[in-house]
């Protein structure tokens, strides 16, 4: 079997006591207090050598996971966190608890692999450009169209560039273009549309945030289709202001420009 996704999401599922009335814990499948599990979207799989769960639990378990792969609020059901949570086997006999974690995490990236990463750019622009309309005879010189040639030519001199990753492989991208007097330019911010709504843009940008602080920057800019008012308005709510705009004969859109300032707080 070869599976062809690859998971945001693990759990670590572990007993941690009898339903809460004081006798002892009676579980057909002989879970015992401290047993503990690991899986991602497939069945808990035991760690030191203990039983597995039965399908009544399990459909419990995969309404709860379904809610953390789907980017729900757990909190909404009742518990206090999206993060750590215990629930009761459908016959009360075991409590469970269940730990979530995000296997992402945001790497520096080299020059050595552009085209990769122009991948991930044109993937993620392309909803963009579906959505208004624009194909390579009426917006060639939309991101969505980028060549790997393109690629390498932009992202020369002064760049850092940053993935997010999930072991070796790139789910999204950003860069930081050093445009000196303290000013960075947050340039191709992408993240596949498989990989939307988990809140990865925001931790891209605050990343690029607290390096621009690490630089001893003053100043993030960002450009932008002025007409995409909900692109405008994610970064608004992330703190940047809008500053202008710009109209290029080449381009079908109106380019807008926004900015965050490095000693704001957020």
């Amino acid at each position: 079997m070869k599976k062809f996704i690859t998971e945001n999401k693990s759990f670590t599922i572990t007993v941690i006591d009898r339903a809460k009335d004081g006798k002892p814990l009676q579980c057909r499948n002989g879970h015992e207090i401290g047993d503990s599990y690991i899986c991602e979207y497939g069945c808990p799989m035991p760690t030191n050598g203990c039983g597995g769960f039965c399908s009544k639990t399990m459909m419990n378990l995969y309404r709860l996971k379904e809610v953390v792969y789907t980017n729900g609020d757990l909190r909404l059901l009742g518990f206090p966190n999206n993060h750590d949570i215990e629930f009761p086997c459908p016959d009360g006999e075991v409590w469970f608890r269940m730990q979530i974690h995000d296997l992402t995490e945001i790497k520096p990236l080299t020059a050595d692999k552009l085209p990769e990463y122009a991948d991930v750019i044109r993937r993620s622009f392309a909803t963009v450009a579906k959505d208004f309309g624009w194909t390579r005879e009426n917006a060639p010189g939309h991101v969505s169209y980028l060549s790997d040639e393109q690629m390498k030519e932009r992202f020369k001199g002064n760049f850092h560039l940053f993935g997010l990753c999930v072991g070796d492989r790139i789910f999204g991208f950003v860069a930081l273009n050093d445009l000196g007097d303290g000013i960075y330019e947050l340039s191709r911010l992408s993240v596949l549309p498989e990989w939307r709504h988990y809140g990865y843009g925001k931790k891209l940008v605050d990343y690029c945030k607290e390096k621009a602080r690490e630089f001893g920057g003053r100043k993030i800019t960002v450009d932008i289709v002025d007409e995409n008012t909900v692109l405008k308005n994610w970064y608004a709510a992330n703190g940047f202001v809008h500053t202008g705009v710009k109209k290029f004969g080449h381009l079908p859109f109106t380019t807008g420009y926004m900015e965050w300032e490095v000693t704001q707080a957020n």
